[in-house]
């Protein structure tokens, strides 16, 4: 016997086919019951956290609902309302909707400041919380400065069916009953007062030039500048005047300049014993002045002598 002979290696039986591919399937089998195993621990945890969130909102809500919304502390005792004269107590509480005994923390302040703002006469309204049971409404009313009309016919705008009341932005209001100070009034002519509603504000450049130009008169001083009425149905300027005459013509820009020559041509007459009848401001020099006693304009003689040139 040969020691030294080398022994032959077993080769490894094959494995059968059969053999691997179950043994894939079970690997994979095992995979997809550990994913369905993961997905459903997952799904379970979220079952249980929202099911705390759940109760817990559940919880909270009844806490608030009974300390706040159903604690009779809260309920509104006490409603301060100031109106400015816009409207009266009343009907500032029935524009809101608030009244004595509701939940203060169930009121819309939102929704009742609009309300009262819809109102053309209201330039801001406030509705504020006081805890544990005040509600304050104030009101601040719009200030009408000037009355408009479409065309001046010597009648007093407060009597003219067509004409508003304006604010310094030009927001138009329709006259509620009469007020005393508002004969006192500046009126503008040349407005279409048709065109826009109580409440809208009017888009017109000459008419805030025109309201300017009567702001910026009011505080001049030495001398005193007074202008009553003013004519914007020409667009390009405005005619203002007081009562009949003198009459002033401005253009829309510029008007403190235009308003400091004007002052300096009533020093210079003032000297003298002349009445301005008419001036146009627009020229920064030499301003074209009309006075009283001038004569009036020739009217040109070319049509007259064109006319009796006609066979």
């Amino acid at each position: 016997m040969n020691l030294f002979r080398s022994k032959k290696r077993r080769r490894p039986a094959r494995r059968n086919r059969r053999d691997h591919i179950l043994n894939v399937t079970a690997t994979a089998e095992t995979a997809r019951r550990r994913r369905n195993q993961t997905v459903l621990l997952y799904a379970g945890q979220i079952v249980v956290i929202g099911g705390l969130f759940v109760v817990a909102w559940m919880g909270i809500s009844t806490l608030i609902n009974s300390q706040i919304f159903e604690n009779r502390r809260y309920n509104v005792r006490v409603v301060e309302v100031n109106t400015d004269g816009v409207m009266t107590r009343e009907e500032a509480l029935a524009k809101t909707g608030i009244r004595e005994g509701l939940n203060i923390f169930s009121l819309n302040l939102e929704a009742a400041q609009r309300a009262l703002a819809s109102i053309p006469e209201v330039k801001e309204a406030r509705v504020e919380r006081i805890l544990p049971d005040t509600v304050s409404i104030q009101v601040d009313a719009r200030l009408p400065v000037a009355w408009v009309a479409p065309q001046e016919t010597g009648v007093d705008p407060s009597a003219m069916e067509n004409a508003c009341l304006v604010d310094a932005a030009g927001v138009m209001m329709k006259p509620q009953g009469f007020e005393s100070g508002w004969t006192t009034l500046p009126v503008v002519y040349g407005v279409p007062t048709e065109q826009w509603q109580p409440g809208d504000q009017i888009e017109m450049l000459e008419l805030r030039a025109a309201l300017e130009l009567f702001a910026r008169a009011a505080e001049l001083r030495n001398p005193q500048v007074i202008l009553r009425a003013a004519d914007v149905s020409q667009g390009w300027c405005i005619e203002a005047w007081s009562e009949p005459q003198p009459r002033f013509t401005f253009g829309l820009t510029d008007l403190a300049a235009q308003l400091n020559r004007l002052q300096l041509i009533m020093l210079q007459v003032a000297q003298t014993s002349r009445k301005i009848a008419t001036a146009n401001l627009i020229p920064e020099r030499n301003t074209p002045v009309r006075f009283t006693d001038d004569p009036p304009p020739r009217e040109d003689p070319a049509p007259v002598a064109a006319k009796k040139a006609k066979p």
